[in-house]
């Protein structure tokens, strides 16, 4: 069976202790770097890494280092009803009436529908920070009325 691109990918215990050396090597590293690649006894010319690349591997190698799946997905993609509540953390039955309010965007392809990952995670983005300023909101109250 092929992997999807969106599929994680779950780390093995040898994995996440070889992340855990490199990303000790890299911790704070957000420059450019140059690596030279080894690959079947071969060696390969070295390669710059630009900046932007050099933080998502950073982050990789820390997440891998500590068992968590990881995944890469470009930001153009689409994911399904299914992907997308798995994303937000809700039911997908929740996801549907999202879609059907207006609240996220969908396309058809045929039966089925598919939603632009950007959406979905700007959606996320906008309800994580309604529910921290509700939570300030919230906290604030609590000590103007002494409930601490």
């Amino acid at each position: 069976m092929t992997r999807r691109q969106i599929d994680p990918i779950i780390p093995s215990a040898s994995d996440a202790a070889l992340a855990k050396a490199a990303h000790a090597a890299l911790d704070g590293e957000e420059s450019a770097l140059r690596f030279q690649i080894r690959a079947a006894g071969r060696n390969l010319e070295p390669i710059d890494l630009p900046p932007v690349v050099t933080r998502l591997l950073v982050d990789i190698l820390k997440e891998t280092a500590a068992g968590n799946a990881v995944t890469l997905v470009p930001i153009s993609a689409e994911v399904t009803t299914s992907q997308a509540a798995d994303l937000l953390n809700v039911s997908r039955p929740f996801l549907i009436g999202l879609v059907e309010n207006g609240t996220l965007p969908v396309r058809k392809v045929g039966t089925h529908r598919r939603l632009p990952l950007s959406e979905v995670l700007a959606y996320k983005a906008e309800n994580f920070a309604r529910r921290s300023k509700a939570l300030d909101e919230l906290a604030e109250l609590d000590q103007a009325l002494g409930l601490e």
